[in-house]
């Protein structure tokens, strides 16, 4: 068994989580900036090799009422894509609320929306994308 990454897909950065290779613990690895799609795949292929990865969940934005707007088809055309660029099973996580709950969990220690705060948020909600796939599993 090894390692999974959670990515908390954003059309500007990408928030990045991973667990050990025990899939005990879940760790905040990195925020991504977008930039072209060969350097985002670059920069997560290099995490993949670093960490041991062999499992991706993708966060998915449901919207609040349990359906699938643009942005959660987005996401899951990319974390497909990406998947099978990077040679890995992927499984979606409902994250309707991820980056949300993150900023409250921000807001007192960095009580300014700064570029590190933001930073922070994105691999936040990573880490939460990846600790709800622990709890409760993929989503469809």
């Amino acid at each position: 068994m090894g390692a999974v990454l959670a990515l908390d897909y954003g059309t500007k950065r990408v928030g990045v989580a991973v667990t050990d290779s025990d899939r005990r613990y879940v760790f905040p690895r990195d925020t991504l900036t977008r930039t072209t799609p060969e350097d985002d795949l670059a920069a997560l292929r290099a995490i993949v090799g670093d960490d041991g990865v062999d499992l991706m969940v993708v966060g998915v934005p449901f919207n609040a009422d349990g359906t699938e707007g643009p942005m959660a088809k987005t996401a899951r055309e990319w974390g497909g894509k990406l998947a099978e660029a990077l040679g890995l099973p992927c499984e979606w996580v409902d994250e309707r609320y991820t980056s949300q709950e993150a900023e409250e969990g921000l807001r007192e220690t960095y009580p300014k929306n700064t570029r590190k705060r933001r930073m922070l948020r994105d691999r936040a909600a990573a880490v939460l994308i990846l600790k709800t796939w622990m709890e409760h599993g993929p989503c469809d």
